[in-house]
């Protein structure tokens, strides 16, 4: 089932805003599918188009509401000002002859930095979550004490690439205690 519109949006802004952005006002003159989010880093302006024909015509009408709100309302100097994310989505899916320029547009850092998405990225509203990932604060889990992550796994992992598992294991054990781990892989080579 493909997302509607209203979907698409209101599933946009439930994930920006449960990470930390906050809504802000839409100027004037931009369209009624576009919404403004803020946070104390970055500036993200979504706009959502019917068919994949208006994002491609339209992508660059956007990202010129978006500069220039950065620009009247930011200095130059400003980091925020350089943190402008255009979210450029469609609920239409696009011909396979012009998935090429999808590809394009999303490596298009002209200007401002464009996370591009289509139907076949929406299969779900779960997907909308995915496609934000590169605004959304990193979830590093703190190592357990259990030693079931990745730290824990990693001498293992080596050790099938050939690099002796006792050495990652006194590295890592260093690592997690705060200590050298120089120091305790020299203690390691000493004692063998």
């Amino acid at each position: 089932m493909a997302l509607s519109n209203v979907q698409l949006i209101a599933a946009t802004g439930d994930v920006l805003t449960s990470n930390g952005y906050q809504q802000a006002d839409v100027p004037a003159g931009w369209p009624s599918q576009s919404r403004l989010y803020e946070d104390d880093y970055g500036i993200v302006a979504l706009f959502v188009y019917d068919t994949w024909l208006r994002l491609r015509s339209e992508w660059n009408v956007a990202q010129g509401h978006l500069v220039d709100l950065i620009s009247k309302r930011l200095n130059r100097p400003d980091p925020k000002a350089w943190e402008g994310y255009l979210l450029l989505f469609t609920t239409a899916s696009v011909p396979p002859d012009e998935r090429r320029e999808v590809t394009d547009l999303r490596y298009n850092t002209n200007r401002l930095r464009k996370l591009v998405a289509t139907a076949d990225d929406f299969e779900t509203i779960e997907d909308v979550h995915t496609s934000l990932l590169p605004l959304l604060p990193l979830q590093v889990g703190a190592p357990s004490s259990s030693g079931s992550g990745l730290l824990s796994r990693l001498p293992g992992l080596l050790a099938a690439d050939g690099l002796d598992s006792e050495v990652t294991e006194a590295a890592v054990n260093a690592f997690l205690r705060n200590e050298s781990m120089m120091e305790s892989l020299h203690r390691l080579h000493e004692s063998r």
